[in-house]
């Protein structure tokens, strides 16, 4: 998949993937209780990601050895369960994972 155009027409592929992924965003929970902007995000193969959202950082192997420019999906998925991150008006709602922040406290939709 292309870059994020200048005009948001196009997801990259950790957008997408932050989206689409079955994936669960917890805060002040392990790793990240009681840690300001600190959240566990826990994939469907059941792996678990430390996400410092203020520091816009993660503790996966592609935040790491790549350090992409927003983040790796997991940082990218905290900012979209929070709100923080506007999904295009485009993009197909059927795809987006239907639990996305269901779990976060404060999330814009709760």
């Amino acid at each position: 998949m292309a870059a994020v155009s200048s005009t948001s027409d196009v997801l990259d592929r950790r957008d997408a993937a932050a989206l689409t992924e079955k994936m669960t965003v917890l805060d002040d929970v392990g790793w990240a209780k009681g840690g300001p902007g600190l959240y566990l995000v826990v994939t469907e193969s059941g792996a678990c990601y430390r996400v410092d959202h203020q520091e816009e950082r993660c503790n996966c192997s592609d935040q790491f050895y790549r350090n992409p420019s927003g983040g790796c999906k997991h940082v990218r998925r905290v900012a979209y369960a929070l709100g923080e991150r506007e999904i295009p008006d485009w993009v197909n709602g059927d795809r987006v994972d239907e639990q996305l922040g269901m779990h976060v406290h404060g999330a814009s939709d709760e």
